[in-house]
């Protein structure tokens, strides 16, 4: 729904109306002001004038012999870009038309119209033109006859079509008819002229006291680089492997970055908690795993408790981010683009698990739809920046291609998966690796229960990727995300996750600096719990250079001979089962395992079903599919990374963390950037940085230099449209 305070356009009063409208010419200016002008450019006020007073003068009804020159189409496409959203090509598409053909062409549509007044004729007639939609179009028609035809605005749009809310805006015919067709509605119910309501629109669209509330419903609804291994790899290894000498030297750096005593001392608090943790943990078993539905994310009683879970666990589901048959949907349209693509590469080749997908159908709608890109935003308010020098906005998430996995039950002699980390290994010890931003810098000073796990200010410095290892990600991620395109159970290729994610984190980079003075143990339960008793440990003295589960290039391991403490056969858990349309996210720090050996549950031991005809095929031994969707924030690497991945989009290739080679460039059926459109307008183009940011959506200047950087790197002559 719309801003409670906002009129409708099916009762607003006349006076109501007429007091707007009084308003246009101060909200113009506030607009103006804000947007500036380079030398010798008119600023907005001054084409405004043109747009709704000179060019009315020359073309109105009463000028029909009146010819509209290439002069005049460029000054009223240079008062649509600053008046509304920025098109960076825009301008030069349409100066790029032959003078004599605008003319003829805007006469003809112009002629049509006022022979036949069919608007969709005469936009079909303009819309021949390079670079004139239907929106400019309607632009170019107005001027012709601003009793009866509004101007595509996106804020007409927003008032008139969607009760006042920022809804993805596709600009096609079917849209702008329904916009006029309202308009028309309001005029003669008011006897005003279309013009009018477009610039009513404008101001309670545009002033501060009307902000619209942002939802995703819309009234038209109702109308009908260099190669890296392309799949992450854990070496998974029960006994320590010594690292080379420089590591030995950086954990002595590392021991006495605090105290001996304080990194002593916090090892034994650490090793307390995580004993009654571990407890908790295996007792709630899945129950650990916050749940929120997605209609609840805008209600702050559940909201909350929700947050606060999230905060402690580092892992959570929201419920329905879309509607089931459209994740259905999904899976079905994969499946298809896979069968008309049987060269596709997986992972393994001898046991598909990933498929090398990144431009399908589904996923370009998966990552542009608006529940996502509104359940992204929402689970990444959880984090929080405690330098304002550092650039960084959870309100504009970026999309990150990555792959599509479909899980299969275990077959006899696969390898168990191993838990595991994303985001490097050695690197959160090093200092040009994590040490850049000092991320961990509480718990190496002995201070781990100071340690914030959702700062982002110490993380969008990080390298987490100094050895090219697989499956390694250059964006920063806040979440790593699935979205469940099928009914995934606990013993289905699911999750499991350790949910104690400031205590696990803490655990897993303070074990390298110490060891158990006695490793032997009778198997009795007092033996077992003094071997993990911190009277048994002590730092090691000195330092050597092993970091127990790390190796360069490769994940960072988590097991149990290695990290004891953990009780990984009781801390595991299964999040709860997943239904189609919903989303699980987890901290990047988080250990977890895909589809491990699942405590409690009995896998079946009958012989496997036929093979389906295609690995999407859903049958009762088929496994379960996803797409991995992760939850990336707008900065300023972000941004130089949505560069590169946006290149490859456009020619098909493998998204720049992954493997090189063609890719899906000969793919039949690969989406472009229309499909982003239709899936996700305004937003879902932005997201894939394909459209830039509008710099007034900011909620404040540090937000709004975000956007401006973010601009400049990915359109770099957004300001310089005009000679």
């Amino acid at each position: 729904m719309g801003n409670s305070a906002m009129p409708s356009a099916d009762k607003i009063s006349l006076s109501e109306f007429s007091d707007l409208l009084a308003r246009y010419p101060s909200c113009i200016e506030v607009v103006s002001e804000s947007k500036g002008a380079k030398p010798g450019q008119k600023t907005l006020v001054e084409l405004d004038e043109y747009r709704h007073v000179a060019a009315l003068d020359a073309f109105g009804s009463e000028k029909a012999n009146t010819p509209m020159g290439i002069d005049d189409v460029t000054t009223l496409v240079e008062w649509k870009l600053r008046h509304g959203k920025f098109r960076p090509t825009l301008m030069k598409l349409v100066a790029s038309n032959e003078a004599d053909t605008v003319a003829d062409t805007v006469q003809k549509a112009v002629d049509q119209y006022r022979d036949s007044s069919d608007v969709s004729a005469a936009l079909g007639v303009l819309t021949t033109l390079r670079g004139i939609g239907p929106a400019t179009a309607s632009l170019l028609l107005a001027v012709h006859d601003g009793q009866n035809v509004i101007f595509f605005a996106d804020e007409a749009f927003y008032w008139l079509c969607c009760g006042g809310s920022k809804a993805p805006i596709k600009y096609n015919l079917k849209e702008y008819m329904a916009l006029n067709e309202r308009a028309q509605a309001l005029a003669r119910r008011l006897g005003v002229k279309a013009v009018d309501v477009e610039r009513v629109a404008f101001v309670l669209m545009r002033e501060p006291h009307t902000a619209p509330a942002r939802i995703n419903t819309c009234y038209l609804d109702l109308l009908a680089r260099p190669s890296k291994r392309a799949k992450m790899q854990v070496f998974s290894c029960p006994d320590p492997i010594a690292l080379p000498k420089r590591f030995r030297d950086l954990k002595e750096r590392l021991a006495v970055s605090g105290s001996e005593s304080a990194l002593i001392s916090s090892w034994n608090r650490l090793l307390q908690e995580l004993r009654k943790e571990v407890e908790l943990v295996s007792t709630s078993g899945s129950q650990a795993v916050p749940i929120i539905d997605f209609a609840d994310i805008t209600k702050p009683q559940r909201v909350e408790g929700f947050m606060t879970d999230l905060r402690k666990r580092g892992v959570a589901i929201i419920k329905n981010v879309v509607p089931r048959e459209t994740a259905v949907g999904w899976r079905r349209e994969a499946r298809e683009y896979l069968d008309q693509n049987p060269s596709t590469p997986t992972s393994p080749a001898s046991d598909p698990q990933l498929y090398d997908l990144y431009w399908s159908q589904a996923q370009i709608k998966a990552r542009a739809h608006p529940n996502v890109l509104a359940a992204q935003s929402f689970a990444m308010s959880l984090w929080n920046s405690e330098d304002s020098r550092v650039k960084v906005t959870t309100n504009f998430p970026v999309s990150y291609a990555d792959r599509i996995r479909i899980q299969k039950p275990p077959r006899p002699g696969r390898v168990p998966a191993s838990a595991h980390v994303d985001g490097g290994s050695v690197e959160r010890w090093e200092p040009d690796g994590y040490g850049r931003a000092g991320t961990y810098r509480k718990i190496f000073q002995g201070k781990w229960e100071e340690y914030d796990p959702w700062e982002s200010s110490s993380r969008v410095a990080v390298a987490s990727d100094l050895y090219r290892g697989a499956g390694s990600c250059s964006i920063l991620r806040m979440f790593q995300g699935w979205l469940a395109l099928d009914s995934i159970a606990p013993d289905q290729g699911s999750l499991q996750v350790c949910p104690m994610l400031q205590l696990a984190t803490a655990y897993y980079l303070l074990r390298p600096f110490f060891s158990p003075n006695n490793t032997t143990t009778s198997g009795s339960t007092t033996q077992l719990d003094y071997l993990l008793s911190s009277q048994n440990w002590s730092l090691t003295r000195p330092q050597n250079s092993i970091l127990h589960g790390a190796l360069p290039s490769y994940a960072q391991d988590i097991n149990r001979a290695l990290h004891p403490h953990l009780q990984l056969d009781r801390s595991l858990v299964a999040i709860p089962p997943l239904e189609p349309g919903d989303y699980v996210l987890w901290h990047p720090d988080l250990v977890h395992v895909v589809d491990g050996p699942h405590v409690g549950i009995t896998r079946t031991t009958a012989a496997p079903a036929a093979a389906a005809t295609s690995p999407f095929e859903k049958n009762e031994d088929s496994g379960s599919a996803a797409m991995y969707l992760p939850a990336c924030p707008l900065t300023q690497t972000n941004a130089l990374y949505l560069s590169r991945q946006r290149k490859a989009f456009l020619l098909g290739c493998p998204a720049p963390d992954f493997s090189g080679g063609r890719g899906e460039s000969s793919h039949a059926g690969r989406a472009g950037v229309q499909d982003v459109n239709d899936a996700g307008g305004d937003e879902g183009l932005r997201a894939m940085g394909l459209l830039p940011w509008d710099e007034e959506d900011a909620a404040d200047d540090a937000e709004r230099e975000v956007l401006a950087v973010a601009n400049s790197i990915l359109f770099p002559d957004l300001y310089d449209y005009m000679p």
